[in-house]
């Protein structure tokens, strides 16, 4: 008799125990997400729409260099000369292209971490603990792409 009582005291404390733990683990802070539609917010950011108009009048420039060098290889007639002009001119356009391709990286990443800053302080604002790609979640997570876009303008 005597140990069915320690028995239903123990089961009794276990259970307040128990409970007592899951009250507080459900009282903890649940976590706030937020999605962004990536895309959208590159489609509306004017540094990128710049920065294609200047990758774009970039590759012009380098397409008139690869013209003017096979019209100019096409009509030489001596082989000496050819071989001499065939490799100063994709000497040219390789350094054109590299400059291209580093100009454009270096402003991209700019407009990149122009963005990811933008993202970051809007999540503080509003209190959220994650911030995803809206492809990357499949149900869930509040929107805040309109937000982003008006922080950028």
């Amino acid at each position: 008799m005597k140990n069915n009582i320690w028995f239903i005291i123990a089961c009794i404390l276990v259970f307040c125990v128990g409970y007592n733990l899951n009250d507080t683990a459900v009282s903890f802070q649940k976590y706030k997400v937020a999605v962004v539609d990536v895309p959208e917010i590159l489609s509306h950011s004017e540094e990128i729409q710049e920065l294609k108009r200047q990758q774009d009048k970039d590759m012009e420039e380098l397409n008139i260099l690869i013209s003017k060098a096979q019209n100019e290889i096409i009509n030489e007639k001596r082989k000496d000369k050819l071989i001499e002009k065939e490799a100063s001119y994709r000497k040219q356009i390789e350094t054109k292209k590299t400059e291209i391709d580093k100009k454009y990286n270096a402003k991209l990443e700019k407009v990149n971490n122009s963005i990811k800053a933008i993202i970051s302080d809007e999540a503080r604002k509003m209190h959220y603990n994650l911030v995803l790609p809206a492809g990357f979640v499949i149900s869930g997570g509040e929107d805040i792409t309109a937000n982003i876009i008006k922080k950028m303008k």
